[in-house]
């Protein structure tokens, strides 16, 4: 695991210096990044020392929302979690699992944040993150560098390597992907122990692709799988990375052939996922009491009932307060409009007509064809 680790940053360092050079972000990359990363893994020990009895905690019937990158999956979690019933991370417990090192510096993120200082993206990128804001569980297995999502947040996407490690973790060796899950259940052990709220409710938006290492770890898990229309989500996701890249980087020309390849890479990676998540379906691997599957239509055409059957399947209670909110989203987002514009699909060399020719299996059976592309 280690060696995979010290890889993966050996991987990230030199796609930073082709596509940057001697700059400042090199160094981020090369040297910060995992300095950084190797004493969150110091003070991650530590808690062992000063925090023991978090090890002692059950994670029981955890609620996992996943779903193809824009596909609604912030959407649900946010909306479940905003009266603050169940277990979470806000985005500055994710960047300080360790329940040492958020000792030390509580104090230091508070001030951030009242000094308006908490903003790491804003809207206008395609998804904020905010220190004090729920942010998604898939984010912590940054640590293990284990995670697809270290693609979007790093030059790792423009190296020269094959990425099919991290797109693919259910084909991992087995050794791997029982450590990775081993450090996701301490993760939400310590916050448990940490919010004292039992039932954890995490966004894992890559974790169609480990489902199986998923369901071996957390045997009583239920899975919530929001399905949304690929000629939807894969021009958002597309243009919601290039939107990262720009605002990390700032006006950094990546070179054209890099892009292309990225973005072929990124497609065959987008059409992986529902083919994977559709063949563990057709093969019985997801017990119908722990696999839901919600259409992101359903979400916006009928958002009280739909969170009433996902609620019901996942066997969690709305309280009062939640479903005021929910009743008042539900009117509320007729109005939404998003603040920020997705490119068309040609920027990333693809076709409505290819999308369609590739996801067929997807539109046929969800039935987007008869919806259109919504906005």
């Amino acid at each position: 695991m280690r060696l995979f680790w010290l890889n993966i940053h050996f991987r990230t360092a030199m796609a930073g210096w082709q596509l940057f050079g001697l700059d400042r972000h090199l160094l981020i990359y090369a040297l910060r990044r995992p300095l950084f990363m190797g004493l969150m893994r110091l003070t991650l020990a530590l808690d062992h020392v000063f925090f023991p009895a978090f090890r002692h905690v059950e994670v029981r019937r955890p609620v996992f929302i996943i779903g193809h990158p824009r596909s609604g999956t912030t959407f649900l979690q946010l909306l479940l979690t905003q009266t603050g019933e169940f277990c979470t991370f806000k985005a500055w417990e994710i960047f300080l699992p360790s329940l040492v090192a958020r000792r030390l510096l509580r104090r230091t993120i508070e001030r951030r944040i009242e000094q308006g200082k908490a903003t790491f993206f804003p809207a206008e990128v395609g998804h904020e993150v905010a220190l004090d804001q729920v942010e998604e569980d898939e984010l912590l297995l940054a640590y293990a560098n284990n995670t697809e999502l270290i693609v979007s947040m790093s030059p790792l996407a423009f190296g020269d390597w094959d990425l099919s490690e991290l797109s693919y973790p259910d084909d991992q060796p087995e050794r791997r992907r029982r450590r990775t899950m081993a450090f996701l259940r301490s993760c939400y052990q310590r916050q448990i122990h940490w919010t004292g709220k039992t039932q954890v409710v995490g966004k894992m938006t890559y974790a169609a692709m480990r489902l199986r290492s998923l369901l071996a770890a957390f045997p009583d898990a239920k899975i919530v799988y929001v399905v949304r229309s690929p000629l939807e989500t894969i021009p958002s996701h597309f243009t919601l990375e290039r939107n990262l890249f720009a605002h990390m980087w700032g006006p950094i020309p990546i070179p054209r052939a890099r892009l292309d390849r990225f973005h072929r890479q990124r497609y065959q990676s987008s059409i992986a996922y529902y083919r994977y998540v559709e063949d563990l379906i057709e093969k019985g691997a997801l017990p119908a009491n722990q696999f839901m599957a919600v259409s992101y239509d359903s979400l916006r055409a009928n958002l009280e009932a739909t969170i009433e059957r996902v609620m019901q399947f996942a066997g969690l209670e709305l309280g009062p307060a939640l479903r005021l909110r929910i009743a008042e989203q539900g009117r509320a987002q007729k109005a939404y409009e998003r603040k920020h514009q997705n490119l068309q699909l040609e920027e990333f060399g693809l076709t409505e007509e290819r999308v369609r020719a590739d996801l067929g299996f997807v539109f046929d059976k969800y039935g987007f064809d008869k919806y259109g592309v919504t906005a």
